[in-house]
């Protein structure tokens, strides 16, 4: 029995021990196979491409610019004498421009007859001074009855704000009468032009006027535009029918339809108020103090 178990013993043992064998040999066969690898990989005769590659983009790298050495020649023509140039060189080019305004030029209904009325400014000059003439009147049923002119210098003293002063003439209504004057003229906020004139004659005679208006564009070609003046008298001039103090005050609105821009026909509604003293002796000759007409003129720009 004893024997028996002994073979027994020995042939499981034996069994155990090929198969551990069996299993073992593969094993080592590739932890071989990959330590062979290794080496080679290691091997000192390998070829290294990184010196190769450092030294293709050593080559493809571009050459430094060296910018060439600068010359007094350079120096002068970057940093030229301003002082030895002319004026006239070193400013842009003001060119002489001019224009011809007849802002107004119209008819209406008044005292049973038809009046006519202008309003004509020009001027000439550059950019920063030029030279203003201006006229306006009246005429009712083929007689004169105010009629004016002005001689003005102008000079640009602010950005759309210039001084004027000249000289003015009024030929109706009474003899001719020359005044000094004096003003300044421009575009306030909200686009709307402004002017403000004081006049000086001989025996303290003094009068103040201010204009103003602005246009509305209502579309392309149809503008509308509201003006408005005031006249101020310091002395008494019964001749002309002037009161001192604020003699007259007139409110237009008038609606143009500019065909193109130098040729706009309009209607419109203007009211005429005499003041004071002024009022008094309007109504002493017979005239109203009030009136309110409706217009029909055209605008011309040259």
């Amino acid at each position: 029995m004893r024997n028996h178990t002994g073979l027994a013993y020995r042939a499981g043992f034996a069994a155990a021990a090929a198969t551990l064998w069996l299993a073992w040999s593969p094993l080592a066969a590739a932890q071989h196979d990959h330590a062979g690898h290794a080496e080679h990989s290691d091997a000192p005769d390998a070829p290294d491409h990184t010196e190769h590659a450092d030294h293709e983009d050593h080559e493809s790298a571009p050459a430094a610019y060296e910018a060439p050495p600068i010359t007094g020649a350079d120096r002068a023509a970057a940093f030229p004498d301003l002082a030895a140039m002319r004026v006239e060189h070193a400013m842009l080019d003001d060119p002489l421009n001019k224009l011809v305004l007849l802002d107004r030029f119209e008819t209406q209904r008044a005292n049973g007859g038809s009046l006519q009325r202008w309003d004509l400014e020009t001027w000439v000059g550059k950019s920063l001074t030029k030279v203003w003439i201006r006229t306006e009147g009246e005429r009712l049923s083929g007689d004169t009855q105010r009629a004016e002119l002005e001689v003005l210098w102008g000079k640009s003293f602010a950005r759309w704000w210039e001084l004027v002063a000249g000289a003015r003439s009024d030929f109706e209504p009474g003899p001719t009468q020359s005044w000094a004057a004096v003003g300044v003229r421009g575009t306030a906020p909200y686009r709307i032009d402004l002017e403000a004139t004081a006049y000086f004659g001989d025996g303290g005679r003094a009068a103040l006027r201010v204009k103003s208006h602005f246009e509305l564009l209502v579309t392309n070609k149809l503008i509308l535009q509201p003006l408005a003046e005031l006249n101020w008298y310091a002395q008494r001039d019964a001749a002309r029918g002037i009161d001192a103090g604020l003699a007259d005050a007139e409110i237009g609105l008038r609606l143009r339809y500019e065909l193109k821009r130098e040729v706009a026909p309009y209607v419109g509604l203007v009211a005429q108020r005499k003041l004071g003293g002024t009022a008094d002796l309007a109504r002493a000759a017979g005239h109203d103090a009030d009136d309110t007409r409706l217009v029909a003129g055209i605008r011309l720009r040259f």
